[in-house]
């Protein structure tokens, strides 16, 4: 066969297979705005760990949300469940505090989030000037600020 015939197989075949590994490339995981998720929805990525809606937030009042679920899931634990809380607050809002809270309690293994009211296992106040404070029984877990941020339309979740 002719040098040009073979290069242009080989240019082709090439092409082909780059094209072809493109698409078996692992998807970026993204976060979904929590007014906009469906279960099983991504919510929060914070390192490893990934925070998928498991049961639909009932919107409180003004800006509360509650009773929602979320499944937890890392390289280094079993996938776990949790019932969480956040109300979330506004600057100078008249009798409204100066912080946004989440909360939450871990679920055993068949409990369903919202069945159950009740102890909280953690708790974590996001203040407005930047500070947090864990006021749980046992520290909030690392994702918990991230969550708030998200169910509260903060940060990079601020709508425009």
């Amino acid at each position: 066969m002719p040098k040009q015939v073979i290069s242009a197989q080989l240019i082709l075949l090439t092409t082909t297979v780059a094209m072809a590994c493109q698409g078996c490339s692992t998807p970026a995981r993204k976060e979904t705005r929590l007014h906009e998720a469906q279960p099983g929805d991504v919510l929060v990525i914070k390192g490893d760990t990934t925070i998928k809606l498991s049961k639909a937030f009932r919107p409180g009042s003004p800006n509360g949300l509650f009773d929602g679920g979320v499944s937890i899931s890392s390289p280094e634990m079993e996938e776990r469940s949790a019932e969480v809380n956040a109300v979330c607050s506004m600057p100078n809002l008249p009798n409204w505090p100066e912080y946004d809270n989440i909360y939450g309690r871990w679920l055993e293994e068949d409990e369903t989030p919202g069945s159950e009211g009740g102890d909280t296992d953690w708790q974590l106040l996001i203040y407005f000037n930047g500070t947090t404070q864990n006021k749980g029984r046992e520290e909030a877990p690392t994702w918990a600020q991230r969550l708030a941020e998200n169910a509260c339309r903060k940060e990079d979740f601020r709508d425009n």
